[in-house]
């Protein structure tokens, strides 16, 4: 056998080898990709959201929820009816009015801050690009939320804080 009929040989089985092995990672790939495919994704379905998005989060959804009771001052049950067996909340339920009030208020903040907000920030900053997202939840918690009126308690004040008196540290005031 000659030299160069072996090296003809050798050279083909590479060529071989490597088609074998390039055939077999694209068949992998396909597999990998096929199966991402078909996988299907712990999505929560939220029951009775009726101004959250339905693709929320659960960590998103609990943001929201956490900023509410921090902003009033309360516990989830205050919006939350109690479940029928006693034990926990049963939060698709809409037995409590404090939840339609709720939804409500987070149209309203909505509102403002997507249709009255923008605008001024757009006017003081002739630079500023577009808000992107342009979903009513990306303008909830934005500007004027639950905390800007209730401050800790479920029922705001609405009366102006008393004037101070005079010689509580106050300056007197010209004659």
């Amino acid at each position: 056998m000659s030299e160069h009929f072996a090296k003809k040989i050798y050279f083909r089985h590479k060529v071989e080898t490597m088609k074998k092995s390039v055939l077999i990672t694209i068949g992998v790939c396909i597999a990998i990709f096929s199966l991402q495919a078909f996988t299907t994704y712990d999505r929560p379905e939220w029951k009775n959201l009726h101004v959250l998005p339905q693709d929320i989060s659960k960590d998103g959804l609990d943001s929201v929820m956490h900023s509410f009771t921090r902003s009033l001052g309360v516990k989830c049950g205050y919006c939350h009816a109690r479940s029928d067996d006693g034990k926990g909340l049963n939060f698709p339920s809409d037995a409590k009015p404090e939840k339609q009030i709720a939804r409500k208020m987070m149209e309203m903040c909505i509102d403002i801050n997507k249709n009255h907000f923008v605008q001024i920030e757009e006017a003081m900053d002739k630079s500023m690009v577009p808000p992107s997202d342009t979903t009513a939840s990306s303008y909830m918690l934005k500007y004027v939320t639950c905390y800007t009126c209730h401050h800790g308690s479920p029922h705001p004040d609405n009366k102006p804080p008393m004037e101070p008196e005079q010689g509580m540290g106050q300056a007197p005031q010209p004659k």
